[in-house]
């Protein structure tokens, strides 16, 4: 799973990351199908992209639909209703709940799950769903089938953070907790070194868990280090499971302790007994010289691959990692051209390329080294996915502030090697997104002082203290005044709007963003311009409202086309060589342009076969020959399949299933047509708001019919890929899906 690497081009110049990665994509071309019309949920986040990834589910069913970090309204106001806001973090173990980010969260903040789980919208519900129970654990049909499940830096999947997950894990008097309350450092670099960010869920009674021993905490004597993987609420009980948990746990098993351990001629440790990266770099904790994860933002190609190539070879025959994106200075011993570089990198820039260079170095070291171990496409499924795309803030083709030179491509590619070439500069000025101070941009351009909080982001979410209700005049003012806030932006060369679209609550749920937890649910949501990432500030403009930062420009979470596009990627038993399913990298949408970022997805038209992220869930089980307790959001991808069932080669078992993406995606066209419907009543005028007020009846009827059709196929889709039963009706069902999502798209024409 990789962070924002791209499969398409954000300079049309410029060779796409996964292009300048020809280890890794021709891997995959050469060996599977690589499907480049695949897509994001909303918001496009790295929390709620990979975690609708790992269940299957949208952010409404598995609790994370705004990420990474939300705001939970608290009960502080008269009788125990909403009325403040506290953050939190979507970053948490599976079961943790929800972690307060305040260093003094407020008395009646929020403590349901992190992870809160329906079985159903929660949005459309016959009754409410209530908030406690937690989203079943993606690891759980393989250890229930006797394989031991890894994972690196992959969302929620291990321990997060020391605050909330360490006590969740080993318990509030544990020698590890016990560790974590002596350590004076605030930051608590070495408890996050030892525990957080790598895992081991184990089969039942596998001894690489079972005769795991370290010496817990401060102990100095060693003892058992697995734990009891619990997971109190998963379908059918998990009873006598047990996990390793940390670098400090997990390394012992793979080979740490143990000098100059090799396999195959690859190096496991160095002298000293640590584990090593694929360059032989010692894995070193965050901010530390001591062996211990990396951490998860900056944690490279080679530092996750080499703890994937350790597991496979220590017997964990199913593993996850998740690699960081290249747009970033990460600091990469030896990387000399990084060396002074910025903390943005501009596509082709000299940093940018050295990067990709060394990521193509690591996969093909990964690719020969698992060879060697005999684990190839021929016996071992192999799945490649990123959280989401971006848009580059900046200079661009095509926009008023240019790359220099004007013929900049960065590098070349031939084969499995990439040259650098003619280096794309930014000059200053040029490069960065648009931070904006919402506070005061409405105090200042509307006169609006209204007190609210908001989830800071490209794609913001507003909270209106006292959590006045959609239809309140104090919400529909406010909602107004945000939709006509402008600014001028560099990269046109005008003064413009910055809203593209706005989502209500009831557009929210229809998007997926609305949980089992009301005490989530934002008064409204914006998607800006992505130039743009949003925030609160004073409530004046003494200070420039609207200003460029130069340590952030790939933006994401919000919606528009280079975002919400992705990849996915399969090769292996039961997966047809179809090389690239979809548009090849100089063909997608980018960053450039004059009309750069307004870009939709529906606008696209990409020819290949239409996915978002909960399908790959689905994919993976089939073909891994296992499958959920529960039911998943996505389906089956039968065209890349080499050999499917007869219930999923049936060809309108196939159409039915094109129609069901664009009902049921915040992408498709049902939830692009209804983001248009909800915008213009929430920008409405007219007497009495009735033109709100009409609309969102309207929206609410459309969502019900979508929920209970999408329902209905989703289930029958799931009996058709994992019992081979033939989806009765789907000839009348397409025509149901087909009459809801042009219901959407005239709903949005005449509103």
């Amino acid at each position: 799973m990789f962070d924002n690497v791209h499969f398409f081009r954000d300079n049309p110049n410029v060779p796409s990351d996964l292009e300048l990665m020809p280890n890794l994509l021709n891997f995959f071309k050469d060996n599977g199908t690589i499907l480049s019309n695949n897509h994001t949920p909303l918001i496009a986040h790295t929390a709620a992209d990979i975690l609708s990834t790992y269940t299957g589910l949208y952010g409404d069913r598995n609790g994370v639909g705004i990420s990474n970090s939300y705001r939970t309204y608290n009960t502080d106001g008269t009788g125990g209703t909403f009325k403040t806001t506290d953050p939190a973090t979507a970053f948490t173990y599976w079961t943790a709940p929800i972690q307060d980010t305040l260093s003094t969260p407020n008395a009646a903040h929020d403590t349901n799950p992190n992870m809160v789980y329906s079985p159903v919208p929660p949005a459309t519900a016959s009754t409410p769903v209530a908030p406690n129970t937690v989203t079943p654990a993606p690891w759980v049909p393989y250890t229930r089938a006797g394989c031991d499940w890894g994972a690196v830096a992959t969302a929620n999947v291990e321990l997060e953070n020391t605050k909330i997950d360490m006590p969740t894990v080993f318990g509030a008097n544990s020698p590890e907790v016990q560790q974590l309350n002596a350590d004076p450092d605030s930051f608590k670099d070495q408890e996050s070194a030892d525990y957080v960010g790598v895992a081991v869920h184990c089969a039942q009674g596998a001894a690489l868990c079972a005769d795991a021993t370290a010496n817990r905490g401060n102990q100095t004597t060693p003892s058992l280090s697995a734990q009891p993987d619990l997971l109190p609420n998963e379908p059918g009980g998990y009873t006598g499971f047990q996990g390793l948990f940390g670098h400090k746990y997990v390394a012992p098993v793979l080979g740490a302790g143990t000098p100059n351990v090799t396999n195959d001629g690859y190096a496991v440790t160095n002298a000293a007994g640590n584990l090593v990266d694929l360059n032989g770099n010692q894995l070193n904790g965050a901010f530390l010289s001591t062996p211990g994860f990396p951490g998860f933002s900056s944690i490279n190609a080679s530092q996750t691959l080499a703890y994937m190539a350790d597991m496979l070879e220590s017997g964990v025959p199913v593993v996850n990692g998740y690699i960081s994106d290249i747009h970033g200075n990460e600091h990469i011993p030896g990387v000399t051209a990084c060396n002074g570089a910025p903390a943005a990198l501009g596509s082709g820039s000299a940093c940018y390329i050295a990067q990709a260079q060394y990521y193509n170095t690591a996969f093909g070291a990964f690719f020969q080294r698992l060879a060697a171990e005999g684990i190839t496409p021929a016996n071992t499924e192999f799945i490649l996915n990123v959280d989401e795309g971006d848009h580059e803030a900046g200079a661009n083709v095509g926009r008023a502030i240019q790359p220099t030179p004007a013929n900049c491509d960065g590098a070349t590619v031939s084969g499995s090697v990439v040259t650098q070439d003619v280096p794309c500069t930014y000059p200053a000025g040029s490069f960065g997104e648009l931070a904006g101070n919402l506070t005061g941009l409405l105090a200042t351009q509307k006169g609006n002082t209204t007190p609210f909080t908001v989830e800071a982001d490209t794609a913001p979410e507003f909270y209106l203290t006292g959590n006045p209700g959609p239809n309140d005049l104090v919400t529909r003012q406010f909602e107004k005044d945000v939709a006509g806030l402008t600014a001028a932006n560099p990269y046109t060369g005008t003064t413009q709007p910055i809203a593209n679209f706005i989502a209500d609550p009831m557009e929210e749920g229809i998007l997926h963003m609305v949980d089992a937890d009301p005490a989530r649910t934002p008064t409204f949501a914006l998607f800006a311009k992505p130039d743009y990432f949003l925030s609160t500030g004073a409530a004046n403009c003494n200070i420039p409202c609207v200003a460029q930062t130069t340590g952030f420009a790939w933006d994401h979470g919000d919606y528009a086309a280079e975002i919400n596009s992705d990849y996915a990627a399969f090769a292996g038993p039961g997966v047809k060589n179809l090389g690239i399913d979809g548009f090849t990298p100089a063909q997608g949408p980018s960053s450039a342009g004059a009309n750069s970022g307004q870009t939709e997805v529906v606008d696209v038209h990409n020819p290949g076969t239409w996915t978002d992220t909960t399908d790959i869930r689905q994919t993976e089980l089939y073909l891994t020959g296992l499958r959920d307790d529960y039911t998943g959001d996505g389906q089956v991808i039968a065209p890349i399949l080499a050999d499917p069932n007869h219930a999923l080669r049936n060809p309108e078992t196939q159409r039915l299933g094109a129609c069901y993406k664009q009902l049921d995606s915040s992408v498709g066209q049902f939830g692009a047509a209804t983001l248009v419907a909800s915008t213009k009543a929430v920008e409405s005028t007219s007497a009495n708001d009735k033109t709100y007020t009409n609309v969102n009846t309207a929206l609410f009827a459309l969502e019900k019919a979508r929920d209970a059709l999408a329902g209905k196929i989703k289930a029958e889709f799931q009996a058709a890929a994992f019992q081979d039963k033939q989806v009765p009706a789907a000839g009348a069902q397409l025509v149901a899906c087909d009459a809801i999502i042009a219901g959407a798209k005239l709903l949005a024409a005449v509103s």
